[in-house]
């Protein structure tokens, strides 16, 4: 059925917020060694709402733009903007750390933390995938870690090893409970590995694995799957100003939802993934000056 025309009302979008707190932090470190720091911190932030936040489009669908009645009433009137008056998001912060380097080269950074989000601002789309604008959460927990170690295997091979861990959680929600946040992996591993075949040659290896599922909703009933990625790549210098290279992506040709639209309760009938890229090629060259 055609969508009748005219049927957007006009509504003011003027808004006059205001906000303010304080962002206090107290931080201690302690270096053991000279290359070696340990670190302990504990902080509060405050992040009122863009305006990307308070001015939201609404109505339609994926098929149609902002206000656009949506069947099965397409007689029906919807403003095309909504502002939401928001509130500031904030958060107190536990953070412990130890980064340092050995004297055989080998360099680490290891960072832990603990946050109790108040008002956590989301990002949500409605049961069709529209946008929906800002919400406030009430409270939520993030835990994490992120971990990462360097150095060389041999005179000619180096490596690379990081881990990203996110617990990302409502608080006794009244609806949600403790579920988890949409759209937020729990564990990312990327690992590279390089390998200087010669004074002009170096070869490159890196991978990228998400080893369990996502939520892609905040109800937690739809989930991305886990994957694995590997690129492969090549550089060859012609000269000190001039670098070749050829690589391959996704080597593997895997088949995969590189991310995902969060939304707060999946339906089969929405779009929620979007893919990542297939294998690909390519060959290009740098010039420095």
């Amino acid at each position: 059925m055609r969508l009748p025309d005219g049927t957007v009302p006009a509504v003011s979008n003027s808004y006059d917020l205001s906000y303010s707190g304080w962002s206090p932090r107290l931080a201690l470190t302690w270096k053991p060694r000279e290359e070696q720091t340990v670190w302990i911190a504990v902080s509060r932030s405050f992040e009122p709402p863009t305006h990307d936040d308070l001015l939201a489009t609404s109505g339609g669908t994926p098929f149609s733009g902002p206000g656009r009645p949506a069947a099965p009433v397409p007689t029906s009137t919807a403003a095309a903007f909504s502002t939401a008056a928001l509130k500031a998001q904030e958060a107190d912060t536990l953070e412990i750390g130890w980064r340092g380097r050995a004297q055989s080269g080998l360099e680490w950074d290891v960072t832990a933390y603990h946050s109790r989000v108040k008002n956590e601002i989301l990002s949500l789309r409605d049961a069709t995938a529209s946008p929906r604008g800002s919400v406030n959460a009430d409270r939520t927990i993030h835990n994490g870690i992120e971990a990462g170690i360097a150095g060389y295997l041999s005179d000619r091979v180096s490596a690379r090893l990081s881990w990203t861990y996110q617990d990302f959680r409502f608080d006794n929600d009244p609806v949600r409970g403790n579920n988890r946040l949409g759209g937020a992996p729990r564990h990312v591993l990327n690992a590279s590995v390089a390998w200087e075949a010669n004074d002009k040659l170096t070869v490159f290896g890196s991978a990228k694995w998400v080893p369990e599922k996502t939520p892609v909703d905040n109800m937690n009933t739809l989930f991305a799957d886990p994957y694995f990625v590997a690129d492969h790549r090549a550089e060859y210098n012609l000269s000190e100003t001039a670098v070749l290279q050829a690589g391959v992506t996704n080597l593997f040709d895997e088949t995969y939802a590189s991310s995902t639209l969060v939304v707060d309760t999946a339906r089969q009938d929405q779009a929620a993934f979007i893919p990542g890229e297939g294998r690909a090629f390519y060959i290009g060259a740098a010039l420095q000056f």
